[in-house]
């Protein structure tokens, strides 16, 4: 047998070898049996050789009480270990590795409290010497966690010792831990007892927790493993079926985006949610599971409850984002992000991320749903980091952003696409096309103080006529006799279809296209829309107020004036040219160079109606003003500007809405254009077309492809 190094505490779970190397530690057990004699015949040896005097004397006296063994089976040799139990030797238990320290708890527990006697029980004495003290043997009954060290002549605590915190550096905190108690004048001191002060008054204090966990440790009866209830297979099988109902149901409900939750779940609604009903339906298919499912199940095992339900939708969630994360592989991706405020007021920010995947297929996939607390660049940036490290994404491995317009995403120094190209140079950004033309389109009806003017005036128009169904029962009842007396006077064909009713549609504020729809209708609409609205400024009794009539008569007014009918059939001219664009834009079929084809396409079509279009349009408004009985103004005549200087004001009519209406609008929608379509996105998105896989490569362009190479990644080409 190897040397065995009998060092103290400290010593706990190592070995002597001729290197003094640490144990790795394999199955450790506690031995009740004393050493052999061989075994304490070297650690006698060694004690002679290593020790020091007063170890070597504390040793003679009681050797077999202090040391405790401990051995440690290996398959290359046996290692003795000793636990010293004089609590004056013994080193802290946050002084072991973390996992070594239950052991030493443990091997501390089998034997309890060391309560060292001396053969004749008179323990040394301490103190000044006219009034000297000795520790009393008959305490260790009083206070069953005390024990006493003969090396130190001072009492210590056990289970302080064994679960109290590391010492805090508190006067008083290590003293029946670390440094020992000896003032004995202070035991008996009534209610002053120093030992009774220990344990404290009420069972919150320090002592008395580490004691319960003491004791809880120690009552083996107690732990979980025995007090753990065993389930039968049977039992097993009819909870993996009540949980599955529940997963199925929750599974479905997500597919289609269903509500869960109900606003009666009652046993006696009649309609309890639609989680609750889709569990009910499910159990009416099957006997089985109807068995073990809602009133049949167990009441702390219906896997119903909303935190239950929450739990497998996040279980879900997780396994999708696994799938996605392994779909993306190695591959580079682009990110799509954009925020919104949800009922309760919380802004959240959804993350979509774009790949090619293995086979070649450009895919999207909706990774994430966060909530932020601002908006601010930097905030959204942090978020979204966040997310991408916890799916060990790369942010370097970024090739491309698509926001909105707003500044704080695609401003060109402090938005998010800039931060992001901070980091990494290649995540080049691209606006949605769509969205930057409804972008250009509400820019440009701004800067044109008229036709800013005249979309508030027909919302006015067309809110006041369809704001209650009676007025639009009254419209379609004028448009019904409008064109019964159209097809009198010969001006309409009649036929399948021909003809039908219609209404006034409500221009929105998020699709600037439904402009152009609310545009078509009113004059389509116009003469039905002028009777209802000035038989609301002149009906009088019940139904009828004075500011709904008010509101009504101004709106008589504004469809009566030349101004208005005008700027209708402008923007009906202009909206018509970039309606058709907006709706090829969002066409999923739609490809990168037809979509830049169209955009070129619209900006030639509007220049047309610039250089070629004053003479058709002002030909048509005037047409449009003798049908509807409106005045038609002078147009050589000087035009009274009430806003310019008066040097300017010797302009005619025809001038005013030829280049200050007309003209002006028409370029603005081109500078708006011209600006939010920028030529490096419009390069990059062509250039890369020719990688398009569609027919086969079809499109692919060497030429393009290197230039792409070249001029936009060119560190990853070189």
């Amino acid at each position: 047998m190897n040397k065995c190094k009998l060092k103290t505490i400290e010593s706990f779970f190592k070995k002597k070898d001729k290197v003094n190397e640490v144990v790795q530690g394999q199955d450790v057990h506690v031995s009740d049996d004393p050493c052999s004699e061989s075994e304490l015949d070297e650690v006698a040896a060694w004690i002679a050789e290593f020790g020091t005097e007063e170890e070597e004397e504390e040793q003679e006296e009681a050797p077999s009480q202090s040391l405790h063994t401990v051995t440690g089976v290996n398959s290359e040799e046996t290692s003795v270990l000793l636990v010293e139990r004089d609590p004056g030797k013994r080193c802290q238990i946050s002084d072991y590795p973390p996992e070594k320290q239950d052991q030493v708890i443990r091997a501390y527990m089998k034997h309890g409290p060391y309560r060292f006697e001396f053969k004749n029980k008179l323990y040394p004495l301490s103190g000044p010497k006219k009034h000297q003290r000795r520790f009393q043997a008959h305490w260790f009954k009083a206070f069953p966690w005390l024990e006493y060290s003969p090396k130190l002549d001072a009492a210590f605590c056990l289970p302080c010792f064994l679960f109290s915190k590391k010492p805090i550096g508190k006067v008083g905190s290590d003293v029946f831990t670390v440094k020992g108690f000896r003032t004995w004048k202070k035991v008996n001191d009534s209610d002053k007892c120093a030992f009774l002060t220990h344990q404290g008054k009420d069972g919150n204090s320090a002592h008395n927790y580490v004691v319960q966990c003491y004791d809880n440790l120690k009552n083996q009866s107690g732990h979980i493993v025995h007090v753990m209830e065993k389930k039968s297979d049977e039992d097993i099988r009819k909870n993996r079926l009540r949980l599955r109902a529940s997963i199925d149901a929750i599974r479905w409900l997500a597919f289609q985006a269903c509500p869960f939750r109900g606003h009666d779940e009652s046993a006696a609604s009649n309609n309890q949610s639609n989680f609750l009903e889709m569990v009910k339906l499910l159990a009416s298919y099957d006997d089985e599971v109807k068995a073990v499912v809602l009133g049949n199940a167990p009441g702390n095992a219906k896997y119903t409850s909303p935190d239950i339900q929450k739990e497998i939708l996040d279980l879900m969630a997780s396994n999708v984002q696994s799938a996605i994360r392994d779909e993306i592989g190695d591959a580079k991706f682009c990110l799509i992000v954009d925020e919104s405020r949800d009922e309760s007021r919380k802004e959240q920010m959804g993350i979509v991320v774009r790949f090619v995947d293995k086979d070649g297929f450009v895919r999207e996939r909706f990774l994430e749903l966060v909530h932020v607390r601002d908006t601010y660049s930097a905030t959204l940036k942090q978020e979204i980091c966040s997310v991408l490290s916890n799916h060990k994404l790369d942010v370097k491995s970024i090739r491309g952003q698509g926001y909105d317009g707003a500044s704080n995403m695609r401003g060109e120094w402090n938005g998010l696409q800039a931060k992001f190209m901070e980091d990494c140079p290649y995540a080049y950004y691209v606006h949605c096309f769509a969205h930057q033309l409804q972008l250009a389109l509400v820019a440009a009806s701004k800067e044109v103080t008229d036709v800013h003017n005249f979309f508030e005036h027909i919302a006015l128009v067309v809110n006041t006529v369809v704001s209650s169904s009676k007025r639009n029962d009254d419209l379609n009842a004028n448009q019904v006799a409008e064109i019964e007396h159209l097809i009198e006077l010969n001006e309409l064909e009649t036929g399948s279809g021909a003809n039908q009713i219609g209404t006034l549609q409500r221009p929105g504020d998020t699709r600037w296209s439904s402009h152009f729809d609310s545009i078509c209708s009113l004059l389509r609409l116009y003469k039905p829309t002028f009777l209802v609205l000035k038989h609301i400024a002149t009906a009088r009794g019940s139904g009828t107020s004075a500011s709904g009539r008010a509101k009504a008569a101004g709106a008589v007014k504004l469809m009566m004036s030349f101004d208005f009918v005008f700027i209708l059939h402008v923007m009906k001219e202009l909206m018509g040219i970039t309606n058709l664009l907006c709706k090829k834009l969002q066409q999923k079929s739609q490809d990168i160079v037809n979509a830049m084809d169209d955009v070129a396409t619209t900006k030639k079509l509007i220049q047309n109606l610039r250089d070629h279009g004053w003479s058709s349009l002002i030909s048509d408004v005037t047409s449009f003003c003798k049908k509807q009985d409106i005045a038609i103004p002078d147009l050589n005549v000087f035009y009274a500007d009430y806003i310019r200087s008066h040097a300017q004001n010797e302009l005619t009519v025809e001038h005013h809405y030829r280049y200050d209406i007309f003209t002006v609008a028409v370029d603005q929608q081109l500078h708006e254009l011209n600006s939010m379509f920028s030529e490096q996105a419009t390069e990059l998105l062509v250039l890369c077309a020719s990688l398009d896989p569609k027919d086969s490569f079809s499109s692919l362009k060497i030429d393009d492809v290197c230039l792409l190479a070249s001029k936009f990644y060119p560190a990853n080409f070189s």
